[in-house]
C-alpha cells in the first residue's frame, strides 16, 4: 500500500518515526485541543513514517469509545533531508500546520472540507504537502498486519 505522495512510499518498507517526536505532537495536540476533545469524546493519535525520499506524519482524531466511528486524518508529508537542523525546523513546522488545519476544522461546526488530494502549504519557509480524509490509519496498520499474516 502506497501512503505518500511517491510510489516508492510503500507502507511495508516504512521506518517509524522516533516515538520521543511523534509522543510529543500527541501530547501537544491533546492538551492544546483538550476541552473540545472531551466534549466530542475523542482524541489525538499521531503516527510517524520514514521512508527513502519522504517522511509522513499521520495525525487522527479519533473516537474514544468506537474505532469505527469515522476519524478526522491528517496526513502531512515533507521531503527528507541529511540536515539535522532542517528536520528540526521542518517537524516543528509541521506542528504549526497541524496546529492550523485542526483550528480551522474546529472553527466551523459543520465542517467537511475533506482535501483527498496532496496539497502544498509553505509554512515557515518550509514546504510540506498535506492531505485530510476520513481513514483511521490505527486500523489500516491492523488490517495490513493481518494480511501479512501477522495476527
Amino acid at each position: 500500500m502506497i501512503i505518500g505522495r511517491y510510489d516508492d512510499s510503500v507502507l511495508e518498507d516504512a521506518k517509524e518515526l522516533p516515538s520521543q517526536w511523534s509522543d510529543a505532537l500527541t501530547n501537544i495536540m491533546n492538551a492544546t485541543y483538550e476541552d473540545r476533545a472531551k466534549k466530542d469524546n475523542r482524541f489525538f493519535d499521531v503516527i510517524g513514517k520514514v521512508f527513502e525520499k519522504e517522511t509522513i506524519v499521520i495525525v487522527s482524531y479519533l473516537d474514544k469509545g468506537d474505532y469505527s466511528v469515522a476519524p478526522i486524518t491528517l496526513f502531512i508529508a515533507f521531503d527528507n533531508e541529511n540536515d539535522s537542523k532542517k528536520l528540526k525546523k521542518t517537524l516543528d513546522s509541521t506542528v504549526a500546520l497541524t496546529s492550523l488545519i485542526f483550528d480551522d476544522i474546529f472553527s466551523k461546526e459543520d465542517w467537511n472540507e475533506y482535501v483527498h488530494n496532496w496539497t502544498e502549504n509553505d509554512v515557515d519557509n518550509q514546504k510540506l504537502f498535506y492531505k485530510i480524509t476520513r481513514e483511521n490509519f490505527s486500523l489500516t496498520l491492523q488490517a495490513e498486519e493481518i494480511l501479512k499474516g501477522n495476527i
